[in-house]
């Protein structure tokens, strides 16, 4: 048994809700998935190849396996973990680790059993195996669906052949049966490939309202991602990043039937793991989308429109309080766990890390400390003499801003109506991401200036 005591307390309001947060455990190595398991234990995966329950209320860390074959070396080594639905009469625990063959990365899904009396993973069996791997690029979350059909992603290992290319196993989701098998309803006849063209997809979760999967997916240095899943769907990579917006996308987009982001960030943020919260607890965050973000260092909520599923609002909270973060899960209570990251990509100090609980004390409302959450479209894109901007009431008096893809401010135009045609004579043609001054979402624009 590891023990770590409780540190860093604070009683701090996020969007008008007060909350505690504490360290529930510290001197951890880069953990990976966070899980609340059924027996009301977290539990975690290191990425160095440790398998560990948490008890949430003391800290108390038991190690239930410790890989010897995992390859831990820049992202890669122990990642995705799952616990079988029917846990308490079946309980598997699936993980997803790279290994090395020769000199080679591969990575593998292992099937394991837990011995409650033994306090042990036992009786490996290996599902998949010999999966293309590299130091980066590795995916791989994993999620089992409520007909009990397993989904794991796999990341284009940098093999850029592979995501569009059904016979190959990187870039993309799987769908398998519990024992690794092939379902018979799976979009391509024998084939465990459920969607394709994915770059590197680090976070998943089933939508309990709308029955949809959604992925989060790291672009390259530019187009983060959140993608809704669809059987079959081609999502593009390498070919596509982000929406089909360019000039070299837009004719592959139109003959393949791409499927288009929710939401695409440039500059990337680096998303991570991801959850739906339901709960009452924290209402700021119910009924919203909660995503990790790595490079940024903060989490962000996604709000969704109720009948189309298309993104609404993303405010962003807890900005630099905990260094990057990895991955989220929540209590039945509703408190929240967040998994940390260190400060830099290059993190890698053993045992440097934690996890933070987020509880809620009481509902309060403090003036200035919510987060402005404008509502701010653009349409036609790319384009056109009919372009119109919209935004909500709270964002007149504010300036429209127009930015490079490097992030510099090119031009401003103050909001004097909800819905009104930008000002853009005196930009040239190409790439723009607008928003509303002092806030943080941003819209992407193709300008061509041929109206």
């Amino acid at each position: 048994m590891l023990m770590h005591t409780h540190n860093l307390s604070a009683q701090v309001n996020i969007g008008g809700t007060l909350v505690d947060t504490s360290t529930v455990i510290s001197g951890i190595d880069i953990p990976w998935t966070i899980i609340w398991g059924p027996d009301n234990h977290i539990w975690m995966t290191e990425r160095f190849g440790r398998v560990s329950r948490v008890n949430p209320q003391t800290g108390q860390q038991q190690v239930l396996l410790t890989l010897s074959d995992c390859q831990a070396s820049g992202e890669s080594g122990l990642l995705g973990m799952a616990l079988y639905p029917s846990f308490a009469d079946t309980p598997w625990v699936y993980l997803v680790y790279t290994y090395l063959t020769g000199s080679n990365i591969r990575e593998r899904l292992v099937r394991y059993t837990y011995s409650e009396t033994g306090g042990q993973l036992t009786s490996p069996e290996v599902l998949l195996n010999d999966i293309p791997g590299n130091t980066t690029h590795n995916g791989s979350r994993l999620l089992f669906l409520p007909d009990r059909s397993l989904l794991m992603t796999t990341g284009d290992a940098q093999v850029l052949s592979a995501p569009l290319n059904i016979q190959q196993l990187p870039g993309k989701v799987l769908r398998m049966r519990p024992d690794g098998s092939v379902p018979a309803d799976n979009p391509f006849p024998g084939n465990l490939v459920y969607t394709f063209g994915h770059r590197n997809a680090q976070g998943m979760f089933y939508h309990p309202l709308n029955g949809k999967v959604y992925i989060s997916e790291h672009g390259p240095t530019t187009d983060d991602e959140v993608n809704v899943l669809a059987p079959g769907g081609n999502y593009g990579w390498p070919t596509v990043a982000g929406f089909c917006d360019q000039p070299t996308e837009t004719q592959y987009c139109a003959q393949n039937n791409v499927r288009e982001p929710i939401v695409a960030w440039t500059p990337t943020m680096a998303p991570g793991g991801m959850m739906w919260y339901n709960n009452n607890a924290l209402p700021v965050f119910r009924n919203k989308i909660l995503l990790t973000a790595l490079k940024n260092a903060r989490l962000y909520v996604l709000s969704l429109q109720n009948d189309t599923g298309a993104l609404v609002s993303e405010v962003q909270y807890l900005t630099n309080w905990y260094g990057r973060l990895r991955d989220v899960c929540a209590d039945p209570a509703g408190n929240l766990y967040l998994a940390t990251n260190g400060n830099s990509w290059s993190n890698t100090q053993p045992y440097t890390h934690r996890i933070v609980k987020i509880a809620p004390r009481n509902t309060t409302s403090v003036p200035g400390e919510t987060e402005w959450t404008t509502h701010l479209k653009i349409y036609p894109n790319p384009i056109s003499s009919e372009t119109i901007v919209e935004v909500s009431a709270d964002g007149i008096g504010r300036s429209l801003e127009w930015m490079e893809p490097t992030g510099r401010i090119v031009a401003t135009q103050i909001i004097e109506q909800e819905r009104f045609h930008p000002n853009l004579t005196a930009l040239a043609s190409g790439i723009y991401f607008i928003r509303v001054n002092n806030t943080n979402r941003l819209v992407k624009v193709l300008m061509n200036n041929k109206y």
